[in-house]
């Protein structure tokens, strides 16, 4: 894995803060397309998955070929009340996580890129690749919130 990807993954936080920035509470909460989702789900939707990957690439790097887990996006939206969370506490979260989980990333040795966990739906996944996965994600996802704040006449150019 390119090391600089670490940097990139690392900066993701701030990239989804200032993708949420100055939007109202009734923003946040609309369903503008495109997809399903409002703002706030898919800031709180990013979180939860920032969340398990982490806890998907520490077991990578700390046990021998660990069963990685499928989580279910939709029942964490239906089912966790995310137009109830808090988005400050939601932000706050992704930018500590990857803050800290880069921390980790910069220590490990090249090795410990090629490490391996097989997940349960999607099979074999290396340590650099869930790296390269959740940078992606982020992406994939900053293109659907932004033209949801485009479709709300708040459009934001990153």
């Amino acid at each position: 894995m390119n090391r600089s990807l670490i940097e990139v993954y690392a900066a993701g936080a701030q990239k989804l803060r200032q993708a949420a920035e100055g939007l109202s509470r009734d923003d946040l909460l609309a369903r503008p397309g495109p997809g399903n989702w409002s703002i706030q789900e898919l800031v709180i939707h990013l979180t939860d998955s920032n969340c398990n990957a982490i806890d998907r690439m520490k077991r990578i790097v700390t046990e021998d070929n660990p069963q990685l887990l499928y989580a279910d996006e939709t029942a964490y939206v239906d089912r966790l009340f995310h137009d109830q969370q808090s988005l400050e506490d939601a932000l706050t979260l992704f930018d500590v996580g990857r803050r800290q989980w880069s921390r980790v990333l910069r220590l490990l040795p090249d090795s410990a890129f090629a490490r391996e966990g097989t997940h349960n739906r999607s099979g074999v996944v290396t340590l650099g690749a869930m790296v390269e996965r959740e940078i992606t994600h982020l992406d994939h996802h900053m293109v659907f919130l932004l033209a949801k704040r485009e479709r709300l006449g708040k459009p934001l150019r990153v």
